[in-house]
Order: structure tokens, then C-alpha cells, then sequence
């Protein structure tokens, strides 16, 4: 237990002793850590904006003719809630779909006037939501078999083209998603690079004391593990710095991206940015001292094996 003590104490002074290199491999250090917390966290907003967006699929039946009563529609919308796979079944009548109709931004005012409720040509509508995107083509089938009043006409259930959309929209995000876990590598294949080099030459610098440890007795374990202590050091240094330097990133990124596609992106989730890097800070945490810790170790063990050898 002296020993071990022994070894702790001569890591630390040491540590502290090699200002600059200390210096170098922390700053090395955090910024690894800065850039991988950051891809880690775009890779999260890309996965859960495209499993919002998946959610939000649904299959809607259109109801042209006026003739055809309201509790009809709301009879088939109780049947088509017993259906596998349906998640919720919202009926939107003529008025519902008039408020609807002017609140879209994107159509002419001039258009809107002429649809009001003296004149509202607007169809009526069941939204039906399934618990599984892919299996809306069999809902679709299942609706129909269960119409018996033949309601529904051939090319009033919309869903297909939605779907194409989103399907591309979600292979998009996937490629993103996995360019920031490429991303997220690139930047861990760079810090053991730059911290393996900072490592070395702080081992180089002491090849003369680990030769007179040697020359004196000092087993292999103990002439290692200050520089194994060093590493640890350099990790647990490094996570705080990345934690105290994150919240001033997220805040740039934040005023940057109000009215772009990173505040859109957080506006489709319906949280804030600052709410989201809270919400996975422990995950990034986990990760920042795994990786922090398990580089120094690694780095330094590999540096001084050269030495250790007889």
C-alpha cells in the first residue's frame, strides 16, 4: 500500500513538474475530447430528429362526398382503432379542416378567401396513426377490408408519398449519422497520435532517471506506474476542461444557429439546445473519461515499454 502510494505521489509531482508537455497533452486532450463530445452530440440530433420525424408518419382517409354522414366516418374510425398497429385515430370535420386550411403558410391569401364556411369544398379527414411506419401498407389494405359501406374511395387514402419523402429523409440522416461516428474516430485516431507524441517526449525526457531506477532495482511496475498515473491525470484534466469549455460551444452554436438548420433541427425536437446537451450529458460525460482515461493509460504504457526492456 506504500508502494502504491509512493507511486501516486511521484506521478503527480511529476505531472506538475514538466509544465509545457503537462500543457501540451492536456490541451491535446481536451480539444480530442471538445471535438468528439461535439459529433457525438450532432449524431444524437440526427437520430432523434429522423425518429420524431418516423413517428410523425401517418395515413390519412379523405372523405370527398358531403352526403356521407359524420357519425358513418367516426363508425369506421371505432373500427379502425381495434386494427393491429394503430396507434390513434383523429377526426378532423369540415370546420376543423377550414381552420386548418387558413392557418397554411403557404397558400395565397386571395385562395383562402374563397373557401370560407358558407363555401367549404374541404374534405373530411381520419389521421390514423400506426405504431410502425412500415407496416402502413397493410393498414392501408386492413382499412379497406373492414369498409363495408365502401366509404373510402380508391385514391382517398394518402400515405405513399409522405412516405417516399420521409424514407429519403431518414436515409439522408443515416448517412449523417454515420459520417459523425466517422467523424467522432477520425478525431480519437488523432488524439493518440498527438497525445502518444507528447507522452514520448515526456518519457524521452526522463530516460535518464528511468535508467538509474532500473539500475538501482526498481521493478518494471513501479518505474511504470507514475507515467500510467501521468495518463490518468491527463484524462481526468483534459474531461474537465472539455466540460467547463462545452457549455461556452453550445451557446456560440446556439446563437449561430437561430434561424438555421441547427435551430430548426432543435425546433423539430421541441427542446433547446442547452436542455439537449443536459439531457445527454451523463452519456457524454461517460464517454469523455473513458476515452480520457483509457488514451493516457494506453499512451503511456506503450511509451515506456521501449524502456522496460531488457
Amino acid at each position: 500500500m506504500e508502494t502504491f502510494g509512493r507511486i501516486i505521489r511521484l506521478g503527480l509531482k511529476n505531472f506538475w513538474r514538466n509544465n509545457w508537455l503537462t500543457l501540451g497533452a492536456t490541451l491535446l486532450m481536451t480539444l480530442t475530447l471538445t471535438m468528439v463530445s461535439v459529433s457525438l452530440l450532432v449524431t444524437f440530433v440526427i437520430k432523434d430528429t429522423a425518429t420524431l420525424i418516423r413517428e410523425k408518419i401517418n395515413l390519412t382517409i379523405f372523405f370527398r362526398i358531403d352526403k356521407v354522414p359524420d357519425q358513418k366516418i367516426i363508425a369506421l374510425g371505432e373500427k379502425i382503432k381495434t386494427l393491429d398497429g394503430v396507434a390513434s385515430v383523429n377526426f378532423t370535420d369540415k370546420t376543423a379542416a377550414l381552420a386548418i386550411f387558413h392557418r397554411l403558410p403557404n397558400v395565397n391569401d386571395n385562395i383562402k378567401k374563397q373557401i370560407g364556411t358558407e363555401n367549404n369544398y374541404l374534405p373530411r379527414s381520419l389521421e390514423v396513426g400506426s405504431s410502425d411506419v412500415d407496416n402502413l401498407p397493410n393498414l392501408a389494405l386492413q382499412i379497406g377490408a373492414i369498409d363495408k359501406g365502401k366509404l373510402i374511395c380508391s385514391d382517398c387514402i394518402s400515405y405513399k408519398q409522405n412516405k417516399e419523402i420521409v424514407d429519403q429523409l431518414i436515409r439522408g440522416t443515416r448517412a449523417l449519422q454515420q459520417i459523425g461516428w466517422m467523424l467522432s474516430l477520425f478525431f480519437g485516431i488523432i488524439a493518440i497520435f498527438n497525445v502518444s507524441n507528447i507522452v514520448r517526449l515526456t518519457v524521452a525526457a526522463r530516460s535518464d532517471e528511468i535508467e538509474i531506477m532500473r539500475f538501482v532495482g526498481a521493478s518494471n511496475a513501479f518505474i511504470r506506474g507514475p507515467f500510467v498515473v501521468e495518463g490518468i491525470a491527463y484524462g481526468l484534466l483534459g474531461t474537465v476542461l472539455t466540460l467547463l469549455a462545452l457549455p461556452a460551444l453550445v451557446m456560440a452554436i446556439s446563437a449561430l444557429g437561430v434561424g438555421g438548420e441547427i435551430g430548426q433541427a432543435f425546433t423539430v425536437l421541441g427542446v433547446d439546445i442547452k436542455g439537449y446537451v443536459l439531457n445527454h450529458l451523463p452519456i457524454l460525460l461517460a464517454t469523455q473519461l473513458g476515452l480520457g482515461l483509457g488514451l493516457g493509460v494506453i499512451v503511456s504504457l506503450v511509451s515506456i515499454r521501449r524502456y522496460l526492456r531488457a
